[in-house]
């Protein structure tokens, strides 16, 4: 196999390159970088090499895996470029933050204090200085204004006043049967009667715990371990419903499709990361009325700075969320509340027992 290697100021320029002398399905072997001086790439700093068609010692096994090869550098390129971009980006916020008003420094400190994403923190800043300026000097009106930027992206959604039912989704453990029950007593209390329509082909003891939840607030149930069954029991009710599914993701599925009409809430555990959230997320792209997010068990968290890039990335409304273990520990956010959860320390935080 023949391998040539050219040398270039940058990797984008290099590729770019190698792209108009050896075309778009250029194989690439390597690539090195090399004198990086800590604020760019310096002059000839990075080498690419190449494999060369025509080479009657190339088999088509060897392509292939070269094929690979390729593919996985492309990919690391762009992660870097991206990457590189980002720093970019976050310096030249942080070189113009240094000039903002003093209660513009003292609330990115905050939200960052309160675990939010560095860039995520100076640019929401950012946009509150492009919007009013030196009037950011009033700490009321920057707060103000900061909380309005935060809500607008962030979008929320008011699930606790539906028309119909409301399913919720989510892995196991995520604390759907305890988020069902506190949106339950939360409804019963605003607007008189709800009932919870729960389903659990394996029973583990779900319906003794409806039941004596049922029992203590007066809130119906009714329980089925079958999807036909559920489905019609869904769709007898005639008040308001709130239909908890098992954690079992197949079963999840199959019922989102059965019942593309019931309008459908992804319930989380806060403490989840990033790629397991994204990939549960994913098993239901195509499934219909997927209203948001509810997000549990903040009281187990040290701080809540998180959510918010979380919820920016799975680009879902937040509906509400549940702050402890009794039944009363649920809040239905507003501009108002949101902004405390990212800016201010978590209240909820469950001290533990010494």
């Amino acid at each position: 196999m023949r391998v040539k290697t050219h040398s270039f100021e940058d990797i984008r320029q290099g590729m770019e390159k190698i792209k108009e002398t050896y075309g778009p399905d250029t194989i690439i072997v390597d690539i090195k970088h090399n004198n990086h001086n800590g604020y760019g790439w310096s002059k000839r700093s990075c080498e690419i090499s190449v494999a060369l068609d025509g080479d009657p010692e190339l088999c088509e096994n060897d392509l292939g895996e070269l094929r690979k090869r390729t593919e996985l550098i492309w990919s690391q390129t762009a992660h870097f470029l991206s990457e590189k971009l980002i720093s970019v980006e976050s310096e030249m916020i942080m070189d113009r933050v240094k000039t903002y008003p003093l209660p513009l420094k003292i609330l990115l400190d905050k939200m960052i204090k309160n675990g939010m994403n560095r860039h995520l923190a100076m640019s929401m800043i950012s946009d509150v200085y492009g919007e009013i300026g030196q009037l950011a000097g009033n700490s009321v009106k920057a707060a103000f204004f900061l909380k309005n930027v935060i809500a607008r992206r962030i979008p929320l959604a008011d699930i606790a006043d539906p028309d119909g039912a409301v399913m919720l989704l989510g892995p196991t453990g995520a604390g759907k049967t305890e988020t069902a029950k506190k949106l339950a007593k939360l409804m019963s209390d605003r607007q008189g009667q709800v009932t919870i329509v729960a389903f659990d082909p394996i029973k583990r003891g779900s319906y003794d715990e409806y039941k004596a939840f049922s029992e203590k607030t007066g809130v119906p149930f009714v329980f089925t371990t079958g999807i036909d069954d559920l489905c019609l029991k869904v769709g007898k009710c005639s008040d308001k419903r709130i239909v908890d599914i098992t954690g079992h993701v197949d079963f999840q599925e199959k019922i989102a499709e059965r019942l593309p009409m019931v309008e459908k809430v992804v319930v989380l555990p806060a403490g989840a990361r990033d790629e397991k959230m994204k990939g549960y997320l994913n098993k239901f792209k195509d499934v219909n009325n997927i209203a948001g997010l509810i997000f549990t068990k903040l009281d187990e968290e040290d701080s809540l700075g998180h959510l918010c890039h979380n919820l920016i990335d799975l680009n879902q409304p937040l509906c509400s969320v549940t702050t402890g273990i009794d039944i009363q520990d649920i809040v239905i956010p507003d501009v108002e509340i949101l902004g405390k959860l990212f800016l201010e320390g978590n209240q909820w935080k469950r001290e533990e027992d010494e």
